[in-house]
């Protein structure tokens, strides 16, 4: 007798970086991003270096129940250790926003939308409709369009497929996005293949919103060190501190008014 091998329930997994003494920073992954990937690593460096204890939080990549599996285990842990502040990226940015917690969030190129060209509009509709959990639709992610500098052995680390229900449950999460609030903050790439950028400027103020150049990875890009001071701005300060970067016509109208 043939016994059909167990399906492994999707699991949240957090490793903590940094001196324990630091303040706490919850930074929530993207899908199929780990702590080891030499791009991550290097975000977490920087933040552990400039003084933050940092909870990374790497999400399952074929779930199908979005509270369950990915807001609630990511939500109980947060508050179980009093984290207020949250940086999150792609998947990670979709699971914040859900988290309905009194903290501050910044937000790297979430995944509030569908990013769908091509062929592509016509498949994922009908893709999503089939019931099942195997991954089945090809994820669509290449090297190029994370940042120059992503290795092909960490893109080869992720899945290269994913499920008709997985894509259900992203599809509902982006649907029922809770409101924005004043004190987060959104990094984008206008260039973003991975991520619809439109999703992202319709549910971000443009005080707000803060473009950066590379690709769907910031930390993976060849201007990461540029970006990356804003971001710490912004962890540190909120909005105030990226303003005029928020809004470029800021800028504009103090220089045309000297």
């Amino acid at each position: 007798m043939r016994f059909r091998p167990r399906r492994r329930r999707p699991t949240v997994r957090v490793t903590q970086h940094g001196n324990p003494l630091d303040d706490g920073l919850l930074f929530v992954l993207g899908w199929g991003n780990k702590p080891t990937h030499r791009s991550v690593e290097w975000l977490i460096d920087r933040l552990t270096y400039d003084g933050y204890r940092v909870h990374a939080v790497e999400l399952p990549t074929n779930g199908w129940a979005f509270e369950q599996q990915y807001v609630a285990p990511v939500r109980a842990y947060a508050l179980d250790r009093d984290l207020d502040l949250v940086l999150s990226h792609s998947t990670g940015g979709l699971v914040a926003s859900h988290l309905d917690l009194a903290v501050r969030n910044v937000f790297l190129s979430p995944w509030w939308g569908m990013a769908l060209e091509g062929l592509d509009r016509l498949l994922y509709p009908v893709v999503g409709r089939l019931p099942t959990k195997r991954p089945l639709a090809p994820s669509g992610i290449s090297r190029p369009d994370l940042g120059e500098m992503k290795l092909e052995a960490e893109v080869a680390d992720a899945p290269d497929r994913v499920s008709p229900a997985f894509l259900r449950m992203i599809e509902s999460a982006q649907r029922t996005l809770p409101p924005f609030r004043e004190t987060d903050v959104v990094f984008y790439s206008p260039t973003d293949r991975v991520v619809d950028v439109r999703a992202i400027g319709e549910q971000t103020p443009a005080s707000n919103l803060v473009p950066y150049d590379g690709g769907h990875e910031f930390f993976a890009s060849e201007a990461r060190e540029r970006t990356f001071t804003k971001v710490l701005a912004a962890l540190d300060d909120g909005p105030d501190a990226v303003g005029s970067a928020a809004n470029p016509r800021v800028e504009e109208t103090e220089q045309s008014a000297d």
